[in-house]
């Protein structure tokens, strides 16, 4: 029982880590997109960021993600190459005045927190539960499991009772462990609707933008 919860806690703490470095990934990336009104002119020139941020945010929905969720493959950590397209993007912009150059400051400040739960979001992705762990656990379940079975010195009814309990908690346990140790696949997940939403809500700028112009 200690194990079980040992276990369980180190699970669905990593979930809820990796949860909300996912979110505050999303909200760095929003708040990039969002400071550029701040930068004067230049429409050319943010618009290019717009896109690096736009493919980057495609790269992780569509590559990260199953990346992350392969069980055998290993995701790269350092800085990835759209990171690096943003960056030339956010430094190709000219500062003209105070207000660009404050701009400038919370765009790079906010791209290097990017860069830092980007590796903090793989890091935690790529931790799993030793195997020898879990074997651990299975043996220790059906241990506990058998000890009742063998323990009949009670109502035999109480016994059945006794015995189908501490197996269905034993295996819904397992379940619970096995399911937070996968992020990404069973009943709870960390969905990638998010990062998806996002991605269209560039395009939703892009077309309110055009209908200013007009």
């Amino acid at each position: 029982a200690i194990v079980s919860g040992f276990l369980l806690v180190e699970v669905l703490n990593r979930f809820n880590k990796l949860s909300e470095v996912v979110e505050a990934e999303l909200n760095a990336i929003s708040d990039v997109r969002d400071f550029l009104i701040y930068v004067d002119g230049q429409p050319e020139k943010k618009e290019a960021v717009k896109k690096e941020l736009q493919e980057y945010v495609y790269s992780v929905a569509k590559v990260e993600w199953r990346t992350m969720n392969d069980d055998y493959a290993v995701l790269n950590s350092d800085t990835s190459k759209e990171l690096y397209d943003i960056m030339y993007a956010v430094n190709d912009l000219e500062m003209s005045n105070e207000s660009d150059r404050a701009a400038l400051h919370f765009l790079m400040e906010k791209m290097s927190s990017i860069t830092t739960l980007r590796t903090e979001r793989i890091s935690i992705a790529n931790q799993q539960l030793p195997p020898r762990l879990k074997h651990l656990l299975v043996y220790m379940s059906a241990v506990l499991v058998v000890a009742f079975i063998i323990n009949a010195g009670m109502d035999p009814w109480i016994h059945c009772f006794m015995v189908g309990s501490i197996t269905a908690c034993v295996h819904l346990l397992y379940i619970v462990i096995a399911d937070l140790n996968t992020p990404f696949t069973g009943l709870w997940t960390i969905s990638v609707k998010p990062l998806i939403e996002l991605y269209l809500s560039f395009n939703d700028n892009d077309n309110d933008n055009d209908n200013d112009n007009d």
